[in-house]
């Protein structure tokens, strides 16, 4: 018998294991799934009681579910802990923010207003 060609038996060493291993990857989390599937139908049967359809201004329905934040702890578990967020840097309360791009016009001068007097035609 005669042995296929080198590239031929080069890609069936690389392709065919490739094939088999995501092959068994699916399968696998095929079987993940069904629980994630009943702890949904299970999560769902809970919330059943507190969903309402809503009515939007444009005439679409969306459902809604609406918990106390006891009742989602004693549906979902506890919930995960927030850490607070620092302001964004910017200016104190009260006051206007400031320009800072080149170019900007001081308070007291129009745009594009020279103040000394540079870039005007006098002097030619």
């Amino acid at each position: 018998m005669r042995w296929p060609r080198k590239g031929i038996l080069i890609r069936l060493c690389i392709y065919v294991p490739l094939i088999a291993y995501f092959s068994w990857r699916a399968l696998d989390r095929d079987g993940d799934r069904d629980d994630a599937d009943a702890a949904d139908d299970d999560i769902e049967r809970k919330l059943a009681p507190h969903k309402r359809m809503v009515t939007l201004p444009d005439g679409t329905q969306q459902e809604i579910v609406e918990l106390t934040p006891e009742q989602a702890e004693a549906i979902l578990g506890p919930m995960p802990a927030l850490e607070p967020r620092e302001p964004a840097p910017g200016p104190p309360p009260g006051q206007p923010p400031t320009r800072t791009s080149p170019g900007a016009a001081s308070p007291g001068e129009a745009p594009g207003d020279p103040a000394d007097g540079a870039g005007t035609s006098a002097g030619r």
